[in-house]
């Protein structure tokens, strides 16, 4: 007999197979990835140096999922305890800036990341936010370094929630570093298109950290992972991770995670390359049935997300709507293709979802034929 919780998974198994999953914060897991997730590791704690026996086969496979984050991102260390991105980011961030310091960022209000208000982490470490000059979805280079001239900030973090173009980092990160500051780069929305080296290479172009989650457009289990190349952060963020920040880093996750490092670093470059393709023909798609997606002089994007700007009244509407026709987006309108491009679609589904998205937005009902093309492309793809 299946219990009630079970058959309530199950259900939501079948659902989202028969979606197309359009959420930019979201991606699907390998059946490989999903083993490791199950295993009996999910019950089994760790520690270094060992408190516990039993332990052999969970710090090998800790070991190789540094090894291999390492490795895909061309970093000196990696740190894969944090449970989230938002705590990777607390932790660098408690080891980086002084308690009453200032922490600069992009304004939330603007696609900036939220748990970056006031009133959120900087508030827990009693520092105060300074906003960067932000236009048309873009850091504005030269008023940025002029404000970290004045502000001087500890740590600067580069990144965002909307995230359609690269960030420039070695103007930003020559500025803060000659005033002795840090830079965070924030990659949690793009880091599966900075391990596909399709988007930018931030410790390359110098930043000093490298965070991110480790389940959006990288498409690993739910979770955090911090990277660097400068060894005395990497042994602070070590020394302050246990009995701080964490205490079981839950190794089933660990262990889905070097998995899903490993198919990155495999098949990362062409995943990462459909992804891009995909969002821009996906955006050109949209704006061809009428549409209105968000674009610079840099194009429509540069990353997974297509952005239409709705006002966030209207994004609930249209969130609601387009679920109706089983076509799933969040209610900012971030329009993501990393979902529907592991699953093996191409342009020419772009092409066919921008019609039904438009179909849907004027009212028709086009479950069924979502549904099917959702069921053509079941099998994951980039293992």
């Amino acid at each position: 007999m299946t219990s009630k919780p079970y058959e309530i998974v199950l259900q939501h198994d079948r659902y989202r197979q028969e979606c197309l999953n359009l959420i930019a914060s979201e991606n699907v897991l390998s059946p490989a990835v999903r083993r490791a997730l199950a295993s009996d590791m999910a019950s089994r704690y760790g520690f270094r140096p060992e408190f516990y026996s039993g332990t052999a086969k969970i710090h090998q496979v800790w070991l190789l999922a540094e090894e291999l984050g390492k490795q895909v991102f061309e970093a000196e260390h990696a740190n894969v305890t944090p449970l989230s991105g938002h705590m990777a980011l607390m932790m660098c961030l408690y080891v980086l800036c002084r308690r009453d310091g200032k922490i600069a960022s992009v304004d939330p209000f603007y696609g900036g990341y939220p748990g970056l208000s006031n009133d959120k982490i900087p508030e827990i470490y009693g520092c105060r936010s300074v906003y960067i000059p932000y236009d048309s979805l873009q850091i504005d280079a030269a008023h940025t370094v002029e404000l970290l001239q004045r502000e001087k900030p500890e740590v600067v973090v580069l990144g965002a929630s909307l995230f359609l173009y690269p960030m420039p980092v070695r103007e930003v990160s020559e500025a803060v570093h000659s005033y002795g500051g840090y830079v965070v780069y924030d990659g949690s929305h793009v880091l599966g298109l900075i391990a596909g080296s399709m988007f930018q290479k931030p410790l390359q172009d110098g930043a000093d950290v490298l965070v991110g989650s480790t389940h959006k457009s990288f498409f690993g289990p739910q979770g955090g992972i911090i990277l660097t190349n400068d060894e005395k952060i990497a042994k602070k963020i070590e020394e302050t991770a246990f009995h701080k920040f964490v205490d079981n880093i839950h190794f089933n996750r660990v262990a889905a995670l070097a998995v899903a490092l490993d198919e990155m670093r495999r098949n990362g470059h062409r995943y990462a390359e459909k992804v891009v393709e995909n969002s821009a023909e996906l955006a050109r798609s949209l704006e061809n049935n009428g549409l209105k997606p968000f674009k610079t002089k840099l194009g429509y994007t540069k990353s997974h997300q297509v952005y239409l700007p709705y006002q966030e009244s209207e994004g609930i509407k249209v969130r609601d709507v387009l679920e109706k026709s089983r076509i799933l987006v969040d209610i900012g309108v971030r329009v993501g293709t990393s979902e529907v491009t592991r699953r093996g679609m191409g342009v020419k589904q772009m092409s066919r979802i921008a019609r039904l998205f438009r179909m849907a937005m004027d009212g028709e009902n086009v479950a069924a034929e979502a549904r099917s093309l959702a069921l053509r492309f079941k099998t994951v793809k980039f293992t």
